[in-house]
């Protein structure tokens, strides 16, 4: 078999992507059919990267999340940890008003571009909104400031609004409603709700996994597409031991390349900021947006994810992503204030 010898129907739907107008459904499952190992994934990982630069103008972005807590999550997604479906951790906390205060006042010194609030389903709702006014206090009136947290209805996206919110993470779930209690239209009715409010949304595909095809992951692409995000973009299940998928298969960070740069194929040249699972492929690979986390995290089980877990600096983000040849923002992240 010849070296160079290629298959020519995914060359055209590469070359075709490179347009920046996305492609079908069709052509999108094809992508995401390819071998990592295979020739044309190289080629795919370099027209993703080719793509989000010229979505992005060589700019990328490393955004702040602050995990507010870890008690026990209702919602019972079996990969996690804050489940109460899993054994990932051993006890519950929450960071005090102080503790999220300076995280983000820190974050913000340090050259993060966004900062998210991330907390579980059980987290008070006016606490949340507590710590949201606490935070746009002392964050610069530019600064994003974003929320992830349970399902919303109209009025608390309304009142997380007026608290100084600018916009949520928030998707649905590779296995929605299989691997987690909650069921798909409960997401879709809060990205409804998100965008009645006048807020922004972050989402993402994820978390994918050996178990999903093809098909499933084109299907989430499209539903992401549809809800009109600021950021989006493609990611890896990252097993957590003591849940109940920890001993399942993953993916490889080859295959979390393929993901992303097919996902900036798909889509366009916009959103202009497409993120993945944080690693320097990826940052190669079309993604343009790295995340820095500190106090809790679903990806871990322990009590501060910055230290021993999978929490990074903003620092490191940014080297990362300069490995891959970006540019760093310097300042607030644009277009989050609807």
């Amino acid at each position: 078999m010849s070296l160079w010898k290629f298959d020519h129907e995914i060359l055209d739907i590469i070359e075709k992507g490179l347009e920046g107008n996305g492609l079908t459904f069709d052509e999108t499952v094809k992508l995401y059919e390819l071998d990592e190992n295979a020739k044309e994934s190289s080629l795919l990982r370099w027209a993703g990267q080719e793509l989000s630069m010229r979505s992005a103008d060589g700019l990328a972005e490393v955004h702040a999340q602050i995990g507010l807590n870890s008690t026990t999550c209702p919602r019972n997604c079996k990969f996690c940890s804050f489940a109460a479906c899993n054994s990932a951790r051993a006890q519950s906390f929450e960071l005090s008003r102080q503790d999220v205060v300076d995280y983000a006042k820190e974050y913000e010194e340090q050259g993060a571009n966004l900062i998210l609030l991330l907390t579980t389903a059980s987290y008070k709702f006016d606490k949340l909104i507590e710590m949201a006014q606490a935070v746009r206090e002392v964050i610069s009136p530019e600064m994003p400031l974003l929320v992830n947290t349970d399902d919303l209805t109209l009025e608390r996206c309304h009142a997380l609004k007026a608290a100084g919110v600018n916009g949520c993470y928030h998707a649905v779930r590779m296995g929605e409603g299989v691997d987690t209690e909650i069921p798909v239209e409960k997401r879709l009715e809060t990205f409804k709700h998100i965008h009645e409010a006048g807020l922004s949304l972050q989402t993402c595909v994820e978390p994918i996994g050996p178990e999903h095809s093809a098909e499933e992951i084109a299907e989430a692409v499209f539903r992401c597409i549809e809800n009109k995000p600021i950021s989006a973009g493609a990611a890896r299940r990252v097993p957590v031991p003591g849940t109940l998928l920890g001993e399942r298969p993953a993916h490889t960070e080859l295959a979390n390349g393929n993901f992303v740069a097919a996902y900036r194929l798909a889509t366009g040249l916009n959103p202009r900021l497409n993120c993945s699972s944080n690693s320097p492929l990826t940052a190669s690979s079309g993604a343009n947006l790295a995340w820095s986390e500190v106090g809790s995290n679903p990806r871990d089980a322990v009590e501060k994810t910055e230290i021993g877990g999978h929490g990074s600096s903003i620092a490191r983000m940014q080297k990362w992503l300069r490995g891959g040849g970006w540019e760093i923002l310097d300042g607030p992240s644009q277009g989050w204030m609807l």
